[in-house]
């Protein structure tokens, strides 16, 4: 298993206590991975709520096709406003998440991986190379797909 993936798996079954630069570098290299995946396989998907405190439900995290400048679009995972009104804006790359909220997106993303394979498996690009490098990356959060 690629290291980052133990980091982010270690960190998903205990939160770390304090700033954890392996645990940045961890979700930077998972958020390139899941750009290209879903910039390959062009499939939505809106996973667990991952708000801080009372705000809760305010946040949730998703992979789409997020608009960065007014006619750009790229997809890949964000942390959006879950706000019916907002229409899933992005806030923040997974890499770029503040210190209060990191360890609930660490821990939200064992469920978001399984969430999304779902998603690609039923859009039927499951058995496409970037399909199974989703399932791959469930797998090793989840250790079941």
């Amino acid at each position: 298993m690629e290291p980052f993936l133990v980091t982010l798996r270690d960190g998903a079954q205990a939160p770390a206590a304090g700033e954890d630069l392996a645990q940045d570098d961890a979700l930077a290299q998972l958020s390139r991975v899941l750009s290209q995946l879903a910039a390959a396989l062009e499939v939505e998907h809106v996973g667990p709520f991952v708000g801080v405190g009372a705000g809760r439900l305010a946040f949730c995290l998703a992979i789409r096709a997020h608009t960065e400048a007014p006619g750009v679009q790229i997809w890949g995972a964000r942390v959006c406003s879950a706000e019916p009104r907002s229409g899933l804006r992005a806030h923040w790359d997974l890499a770029r998440v503040a210190r209060l909220r990191k360890p609930i997106v660490v821990q939200a993303l064992p469920a978001f991986l399984a969430g999304y394979h779902q998603a690609v498996v039923a859009a039927g690009k499951g058995d496409t190379r970037p399909g199974r490098r989703v399932a791959e990356l469930a797998h090793a959060l989840c250790g079941t797909v």
